[in-house]
């Protein structure tokens, strides 16, 4: 008797579709890290956008205030968007008619990290 010779049936073999399922489980893992890592930034891009805005609000208060900028160091809440805020606002002493404001936001619950800074001059005695 002469046996026929066995057609190859057509498929992958176990190790062929293991090493592939290998592939794409690396490729998903490395997906959601970088998902995750682009969501944290935007949560900390929105924090700092909303800290700019604080600032560039205490600067305009400051401009808009009815008597002179007092030197020294005030810090008071300043939330914006829901987000709990503390701006310390530093000025110094005034030369040339002029005295220099720095505005620093920091997150209420964390003092420790800036999250915006603005400084700029006013006028000694703004809003005479």
């Amino acid at each position: 008797m002469n046996k026929a010779p066995r057609p190859r049936e057509s498929g992958f073999t176990l190790i062929e579709v293991l090493i592939a399922l290998a592939i794409v489980s690396i490729a998903l893992a490395a997906i959601v890290r970088a998902s995750s890592l682009t969501i944290t930034n935007l949560g900390l891009l929105e924090q700092q956008s909303l800290a700019m805005l604080s600032a560039e609000n205490r600067l305009a208060e400051l401009r808009m205030a009815q008597g002179p900028v007092v030197p020294g160091v005030v810090r008071s809440a300043c939330a914006q968007g829901g987000l709990r805020l503390v701006c310390r606002t530093e000025a110094g002493a005034a030369v040339d008619g002029l005295r220099t404001v720095t505005v620093d936001v920091y997150l209420a619950e964390d003092g420790e990290r800036r999250l915006a800074s603005l400084r700029t001059r006013v006028p000694d005695g703004a809003g005479k």
